[in-house]
């Protein structure tokens, strides 16, 4: 395990990342969506989405995995919702495209719903629900994945990581931001764990015989399965985002031999929602009662060795805000990973050239 890390200028790093995906075959102004949406999953400490999946992102895109020259076609409409199909573009494009257009639709009707097919890795979710916060509006975005979970009692990878993402606004304090995976941890987190040689704790996954393990790579590499989180109830919460963002987009249903519409793991969908609060209760009395409700939590009594009660997103924009401040921390894997890829390109760009401190 290299412990070694560096600390770059996180304006500059995504300049870096953007001049990677270009070289890797995107156009300018998608590059710099990729970019960032890792970035800024990087400054908010959620690493897993973050800048260790430059490597990934780019030899996808080299490889056709990812469609640099894809066209996102709109392939049907209604007054309150919309599908898409993304043509395998870059998730995060995609995924800024149909929530724009979901929350225009929001803003005539009070709540829009759409689906995305035949797209590609996602992100961080919250990096699209956010949108909605800038219009007055609750945002919700989901996502399926490639098989990479078990059921509740089985140890097969039959079901996705499957985040769940809600953005609520408020009025003086920060947005409220819910962003999770429906597995005990997101498969990137073992990911991460597996790039910086990492152990991982034993309630993350199962390796392919079914047994616990704490090794990453029984699960990067090795076909071993993640886990639901809270046993049942995750599981079914699981299932129910890959009913709401695979199926209903028509992501998993292909032309699969025995008639399997899950067989395509490949296929993944993605699913927004955009909810006009004006339409519901005033905007102003709604974002009050989010604050009193953030200050009753904070102002609760706490368990012994707490010493702070967070709401759901506020630690990720406490580093988010240090992050900008004080500059990025790569560790060493990720660091060397974008390196090698700065390399593979071509690119006389370096991480010592936007180093701080």
């Amino acid at each position: 395990m290299s412990d070694r890390t560096i600390t770059v200028d996180s304006g500059k790093i995504k300049n870096l990342v953007a001049k990677i995906f270009v070289a890797s075959g995107l156009k300018e102004s998608d590059a710099n969506i990729v970019a960032d949406n890792l970035v800024q999953a990087e400054m908010r400490g959620i690493r897993s989405h973050g800048l260790v999946q430059v490597a990934n992102y780019s030899t996808s895109m080299r490889n056709g995995k990812i469609n640099t020259k894809a066209n996102i076609k709109l392939i049907s409409e209604s007054t309150s919702t919309l599908a898409f199909d993304s043509d395998f573009a870059p998730g995060s494009v995609a995924g800024k495209y149909a929530m724009s257009k979901t929350i225009e639709k929001a803003k005539q009707t009070g709540v829009a719903v759409s689906t995305v097919k035949n797209a590609t890795h996602f992100g961080f979710a919250a990096y699209y629900a956010l949108d909605a916060i800038k219009e007055n509006m609750i945002g919700l975005a989901f996502t399926s994945s490639s098989f990479l979970v078990a059921p509740f009692g089985g140890f097969e990878r039959v079901l996705g990581t499957n985040p769940i993402c809600v953005t609520v606004p408020a009025k003086e304090h920060r947005p409220v931001v819910f962003d999770a995976a429906t597995s005990n941890a997101a498969y990137n987190k073992s990911f991460f764990a597996y790039t910086e040689g990492r152990s991982i704790p034993d309630d993350w996954g199962l390796d392919a015989d079914g047994n616990k393990t704490t090794n990453p790579k029984d699960i990067v590499k090795n076909g071993g399965a993640l886990l639901p989180f809270g046993g049942y109830k995750g599981y079914g919460l699981d299932f129910i985002v890959s009913i709401l963002t695979a199926v209903l987009s028509g992501a998993a249903i292909g032309s699969d031999s025995d008639g399997s519409v899950f067989e395509r793991t490949n296929a993944i969908g993605f699913n927004f929602a955009a909810v006009d609060i004006s339409r519901f209760a005033d905007v102003d009395s709604f974002k009050k009662v989010v604050d009193l409700s953030i200050g009753r939590i904070k102002s609760s009594k706490k368990q012994n060795g707490i010493g702070e009660i967070f709401v759901p997103g506020e630690i990720e924009w406490n580093l988010y805000e240090k992050s900008k401040r004080e500059g990025l921390v790569l560790y060493g894997g990720v660091a060397s990973e974008i390196t090698r890829t700065i390399r593979e390109l071509g690119l006389s760009d370096s991480l010592e050239n936007i180093r701080v401190g």
